[in-house]
């Protein structure tokens, strides 16, 4: 009878511990955004992607999703694959947090199949040199020198400042196309796209 209310009361913390685990990660994800990881994504059979906390989120027909920062991507770098080549550019998305790069041929790392690269944190502290790539989702799409890309509404940008609501709060993002086997999203107040695969 002891072993049995032993084993009881420790099921009992254990699962007292898995709902405070649970709370815990909501409270995050509510607060700072949910997280994102492509490695995660790709291992699954399904579209459906489901944040940790367990909201299923980024729905190509979905509603908008707000993901917070990936410090591992900020401090040690992006870990880059090939997707292909666009508008003169080409074209990488991280294997990690989504984030794309848009390098012109005659960029350090261009033509590689894979790289790691460390995030320009001058160009995200004062703003980014950028240049027209094109038009694409109703949207002008540009590009600074680093890879960096935006989506604006306006044609004649030569300089993009990342805002503040992005560094505190996290992206809010909307799905905007199917492209390379990755859905395309973007964040209504900086612009800047990512990708999931």
């Amino acid at each position: 009878m002891k072993s049995f209310a032993w084993t009881l009361s420790t099921l009992n913390r254990s699962a007292a511990l898995t709902v405070l685990q649970m709370l815990l990660t909501r409270a995050s994800c509510l607060f700072l955004g949910h997280q994102v990881n492509n490695r995660i994504f790709s291992g699954r059979r399904s579209i459906t992607r489901q944040c940790e906390c367990g909201i299923e989120y980024l729905r190509p027909d979905g509603p908008e999703t707000r993901v917070r920062h990936n410090i591992s991507c900020f401090l040690f770098g992006h870990h880059y694959k090939i997707m292909g080549f666009r508008s003169g550019h080409y074209e990488y998305g991280c294997e990690v947090c989504g984030h794309p790069l848009l390098l012109l041929p005659d960029s350090p790392n261009a033509r590689q199949a894979s790289f790691r690269k460390q995030v320009r944190y001058f160009c995200n502290l004062l703003g980014h040199r950028v240049h027209l790539v094109g038009e694409r989702a109703g949207m002008t799409e540009y590009a600074c020198h680093c890879g960096h890309n935006f989506f604006k509404e306006e044609r004649d940008r030569t300089k993009i400042t990342h805002p503040l609501i992005c560094f505190f709060a996290g992206h809010y993002l909307t799905h905007i196309a199917r492209r390379c086997e990755a859905d395309e999203y973007y964040c209504r107040n900086c612009g800047h796209p990512f990708y999931f695969f």
